[in-house]
Parts: C-alpha cells; sequence; structure tokens
C-alpha cells in the first residue's frame, strides 16, 4: 500500500475528521511515504448518495454565499496542509456526488448548473494552492454508464474547467 485517502469534514462534532485529525494523519502517512488524496465531504459527517447535508453554519446562506463557503473551506484546509508540508497528489470535491452536493442547492437532478459551479469553485480553489494536484470528481455506482454519462456531460455542459 502506498496510498491513503483522507476525508475532510466541516466542523465534525468530536473533531473526528475536522482539518486538524486529518493533518496528523497526512504526518504520518507523509512520514511513511504514502501518496495522500484529500476527500473534501463539505459536511459535519458523512455525505453520500443519500445524504449530502450541509454544514450547520451553511444552512441558510444564498448560492453565492455557499459557493463561498466552500472555495474558502477549500483554500483554507489546502493552506494548512502546505504550511505543514502536506502535498496532496490528488483532492476529491465531494464525496459520492451521484446527484450533487449540498442539498438542495447544489442537487445536480435539480440545479446541474450549481452543482457544476461548485465543483469548478473547489476544482479552481485546489489549484490555486496545489497547481499539479489531480481534481477528483466522485461518484458511487462505478457500473453505472448512463450516471456517469449524466453527471458528467452535465459538468462539462454547464463549465469550462480550465486550469489555473
Amino acid at each position: 500500500m502506498n496510498t491513503i485517502r483522507l476525508r475532510v469534514w466541516v466542523n465534525p462534532t468530536n473533531g473526528w475528521n475536522s482539518a486538524n485529525d486529518v493533518l496528523s494523519k497526512a504526518l504520518r502517512a507523509k512520514a511513511a511515504g504514502m501518496h495522500i488524496m484529500l476527500d473534501f465531504h463539505y459536511s459535519e459527517s458523512w455525505a453520500d448518495p443519500s445524504k449530502q447535508y450541509k454544514p450547520a453554519n451553511w444552512q441558510g446562506l444564498n448560492f453565492i454565499n455557499l459557493n463561498d463557503s466552500l472555495k474558502n473551506r477549500t483554500l483554507a484546509v489546502l493552506n494548512y496542509f502546505k504550511s505543514s508540508g502536506i502535498t496532496p497528489e490528488w483532492v476529491q470535491i465531494g464525496n459520492e456526488t451521484n446527484d450533487g452536493m449540498l442539498w438542495p442547492d447544489g442537487k445536480a437532478s435539480i440545479n446541474m448548473k450549481n452543482f457544476s459551479q461548485l465543483i469548478q469553485t473547489g476544482y479552481i480553489a485546489v489549484k490555486t494552492i496545489f497547481r499539479i494536484a489531480k481534481v477528483i470528481v466522485h461518484i458511487s455506482n462505478g457500473w453505472d454508464n448512463n450516471l456517469f454519462r449524466w453527471i458528467f456531460d452535465g459538468l462539462k455542459t454547464n463549465n469550462r474547467f480550465e486550469c489555473v
């Protein structure tokens, strides 16, 4: 094994998967010579196809402020990792985003444009801090070509995904 995938939550209740907790794990992984992948859930707990809950302090934000919160959270965590000597090889924007993330604003089946904007914002934030990091859009059900086509065609239609 040469790679570790670490999930980052926003303000988790018990500190598990907070930026501090994940940094300590990343430092151990780096010391062991491992590659690092950071997985932003943008939630206070598990985000998956059946639940994409906003963090409590992001509830009630309009979409512009929600998008800014995603950007600021991503930049802050990545800057924190960079200042601690951690350079992830991969950064995942959202977790199991089969129908978007940060519901209801970023629910793809309701508003693919909003979901696409959130992905674009995360992508730009990653590339601002770690230009060579690979950015991942994560959906489950790898066998489901219709899901892949729907998500990735929707993202392509609604964004430019330019490198920064």
